[in-house]
């Protein structure tokens, strides 16, 4: 019957034997040297092969920034609208970040392939260029290998040439895909326009109104004649005021004093009046004295009859006929004061004919003013109806051409403008191989092996006891 040991043993006969060899066996100790030889050998090996034999490499490095505001425009057309623009930050969408799509962008098969073109390589001798981002900044750090200080610096220009160029094609590319868009558009809002014109064109060859300036010309022109007319009739119930005085003080009419000036300014006139009047003076002082027969009387009589006809004849031959009181005409004299009233009066009653004939005028022109207006109020509204389609036509097509312009303008608004900050660098020291970094390692690789040999070496304890708890 075999022991319990060996019924609950999980491991294999020969397993067994090899870990628990026992280091009585003479063949133990050259069998670890010959294996520390063996891994130091192959450890050093590989390093001082790479160190030798390993092809030297440079590295270029260069660095880009992309900026960080958006960019805006705002124009203003007068009397027409108003178009602006507004490209908003790159790093506003949380979703994309600009950084991000131009380091693949920069990775990215064609823009190797157009760069190993340039310089006369396959994209595999070209080689990826390494990209590293850095957060809560704009900058973009590069690099890449080459044979040469001067290759490695030729490469990361080819590249940063390369992505510039396609750059340049996506976004004139998106120019050319806005601008069919746009035209378009922009097409369809011309030929609004054109018909707007054309309709407003049209009605105003066929009607009597070309602008509405000219309709609010008109109203505004009986609005004028209507203030006019309200002055006017004031100043004339002013003026007639004032000669209805006059003509109350004086006892005459304008027209009977108009004619008094004119035969006290006639000499012929005025001396058959001193002559009328002295008859008059001397024929009432005959008659107190003498009876009517008296030869006296009888002369001084026939003396004043002479001069009243002489200034009857004056008067028919002065005032052209017309039939006036001779007692009135006759109360006249040569007193200054009167004389100044009666031109005054004269004076007003002329003022106040014109006045009334500029009333009566501005009556007439107020009614035929008015006619017009009435005839043109219904075309006047269907031209402000056509004028204002053309307008808001006009409106939307220099609003829409301008816009297209703007955004003509800037052509980052989908791929952010990105500038070399830094240069690519002419490398002056070697990358690749570092002796440095080759001898630490063979030296962690020779400490690992020891560590590993010395625990082989005094695992037989430890393994017995696992063993035994099996």
């Amino acid at each position: 019957m075999s022991s319990p040991a060996k019924q609950h043993s999980f491991l294999p006969d020969g397993l067994r034997k090899i870990l628990l060899w026992s280091h009585k066996n003479d063949r133990r100790w050259p069998r670890y040297f010959f294996t520390i030889t063996l891994v130091m050998g192959v450890i050093w090996g590989i390093a001082i092969s790479y160190i030798l034999l390993a092809q030297p490499t440079y590295t270029s490095k260069w660095t880009l920034i992309l900026p960080g505001k958006g960019a805006g425009s705002n124009i203003n057309l007068n009397d027409i609208g108003q178009a602006s623009t507004m490209a908003a930050s790159p790093y506003s969408n949380s979703v994309t970040n600009p950084k991000s799509n131009y380091k693949e962008f920069i990775k990215s098969d064609l823009v190797i392939r157009m760069a190993a073109n340039k310089q006369g390589l396959t994209p595999r001798e070209l080689g990826a260029p390494r990209v590293k981002l850095v957060d809560q900044t704009s900058l973009i750090y590069l690099s890449i290998t080459g044979n040469s200080p001067e290759q490695a610096q030729s490469k990361a220009v080819a590249l940063h040439e390369s992505f510039s160029e396609l750059l340049d094609r996506l976004r004139g590319d998106e120019l050319k895909q806005q601008e069919l868009g746009g035209n378009n558009v922009l097409n369809s809002f011309q030929k609004k326009l054109q018909q707007a014109s054309s309709n407003l064109l049209n009605y105003q060859s066929k009607s009597n109104i070309v602008s509405m300036q000219q309709f609010e010309q008109l109203v505004l022109t009986v609005e004028k004649f209507r203030r006019e007319q309200v002055q006017t009739r004031a100043e004339l119930k002013q003026v007639q005021g004032h000669s209805k005085r006059l003509i109350q003080n004086l006892g005459i009419t304008p027209q009977q004093a108009g004619d008094a000036l004119v035969l006290q300014n006639d000499r012929q006139f005025t001396s058959a009046f001193k002559e009328f009047t002295e008859a008059q003076r001397m024929l009432n002082t005959n008659s107190s004295k003498w009876d009517r027969n008296h030869p006296e009387v009888r002369k001084e009589r026939a003396r004043n009859r002479a001069a009243k006809n002489a200034m009857n004849q004056r008067i028919k031959i002065l005032l052209k006929g017309r039939n006036k009181n001779l007692i009135e005409l006759l109360s006249l004299d040569g007193d200054n004061t009167r004389n100044i009233l009666l031109q005054n009066l004269i004076t007003l009653d002329a003022k106040r004919s014109g006045l009334q004939r500029k009333l009566d005028e501005i009556s007439v022109l107020i009614t035929e003013l008015e006619s017009e207006r009435n005839l043109l109020t219904g075309p006047a509204a269907m031209l402000d109806d056509l004028k204002r389609n053309h307008q808001v036509a006009e409106a939307v097509f220099m609003s829409a051409l301008a816009r297209t312009d703007t955004k003509k303008s800037d052509i980052y608004v989908s791929y952010p403008l990105v500038q070399m900050l830094e240069k690519p660098t002419l490398p002056t020291e070697v990358t690749s191989p570092n002796k440095i970094l080759a001898v630490a390692g063979a030296l962690l690789g020779s400490i690992f092996a020891l560590t590993g040999l010395i625990l082989m070496w005094i695992r037989k304890p430890f393994l017995r006891k696992i063993l035994k708890s099996e």
